[in-house]
């Protein structure tokens, strides 16, 4: 596929997290390509490289503006390019492209509050929505998500086949010390309910062990309230990498409480030698080896918790172990099957158009 004219559509550029590291991945593969969002927020997204054109559509109260969302990013006029990718774990498969235009659209998940978590209020209202979604999910020419767990969701409920393309780190970033591990465990999460840290809080006020919780979120004020007077349990808030990496290295182990999508952070600290104890639902099952490089438990309670922790502890991960499996998903494996796929489907596509 030589010097395609090239539009990316990411939901959200406001914030830093596993999907952004892939948005810029994609931008390394594309790199001329011009950016489509809902809202942008220049001070936050400090990462994004320079020289890309940003069409934001400037939807600022994410409330307010959902009924929205697909009328506004369907009047984007898109006829002037060859490609369309969508990166997107909201309505980035509502776009409406021409026939000449491939899109492709690469889901970090479907929608998590029409499918996983509806507001009990709005469920008959959402109900009613999920048929409109599922003609959405009908546009794009081909589908790619960042795991088997999403790509069972997207059969489930949309009824198409997607193509699983593991989303990669930066194993040359993250890197193992030599050192014996420190006294803590560790959380690296955006601070919001579905992400299970009250669950972990809750665990460590009644263990020994030490518990560093890194990031930010609309929990956060909850979450310190709710470890307040418990010593072995600090907050970092704003961290750069060489500092996030330096809490990888000389962690006991990550903690993963919740029922990730995929999950990039299991990775990282993986690549940094240390081992994972997650919850045993999602993304993390296909990224940590249950006995080798980490350990999984079955109910999201403090008991079951508890237990995995001692069991981890009894026999921790070899940080080699950690480190070879990490490898496997480098960032680079996943650019070239990305653009592997994507040049096989223009082939194929032009031998059917010729």
């Amino acid at each position: 596929m030589k010097n395609p004219k090239v539009a990316i559509y990411y939901d959200w550029l406001n914030q830093w997290g596993g999907a952004e590291r892939v948005l810029l991945d994609l931008l390394e593969i594309y790199p001329k390509a011009d950016i489509y969002t809902l809202t942008y927020n220049p001070q936050k997204t400090s990462w994004l490289p320079k020289g890309h054109q940003i069409f934001s559509l400037n939807l600022k109260n994410k409330l307010l503006s959902t009924p929205f969302y697909a009328y506004k990013l369907e009047q984007i006029d898109f006829s002037s390019y060859d490609l369309v990718i969508s990166t997107t774990s909201t309505v980035g498969h509502c776009l409406l492209t021409p026939p000449q235009c491939l899109y492709i659209c690469y889901f970090h998940n479907i929608n998590r509050y029409l499918y996983q978590h509806p507001p009990a209020l709005l469920k008959p209202i959402l109900n009613q929505y999920q048929k409109i979604d599922k003609i959405f999910a009908t546009r794009p020419d081909h589908l790619f998500c960042n795991s088997q767990n999403v790509a069972s969701r997207i059969q489930q409920h949309y009824h198409r086949d997607a193509t699983v393309l593991y989303p990669g780190i930066d194993t040359q970033k993250f890197i193992p010390n030599p050192k014996p591990p420190q006294k803590y465990f560790l959380i690296v999460s955006r601070l919001v309910a579905h992400k299970k840290i009250d669950l972990v809080i809750n665990t460590f006020k009644r263990l020994p062990y030490r518990l560093k919780i890194v990031g930010t979120g609309r929990d956060e004020a909850y979450l310190k309230c709710l470890a307040n007077n418990y010593h072995n349990i600090e907050f970092y808030k704003s961290i750069d990498d060489s500092q996030l990496i330096n809490l990888y290295q000389n962690c006991q182990g990550l903690i993963y409480p919740q029922e990730e999508d995929f999950g990039l952070t299991a990775l990282e600290v993986q690549s940094c030698g240390r081992g994972v104890i997650a919850f045993n639902r999602g993304g993390a099952k296909e990224s940590v080896i249950s006995g080798k490089t980490g350990i999984f438990f079955d109910r999201q309670s403090p008991e079951s918790l508890s237990d995995a922790i001692e069991k981890y502890l009894s026999k921790p991960p070899l940080s080699e172990d950690c480190r070879r499996q990490a490898i496997k998903f480098d960032r680079h494996n996943f650019m070239l099957n990305f653009t592997k796929q994507v040049d096989s489907i223009w082939s194929k596509r032009q031998t059917i158009t010729s």
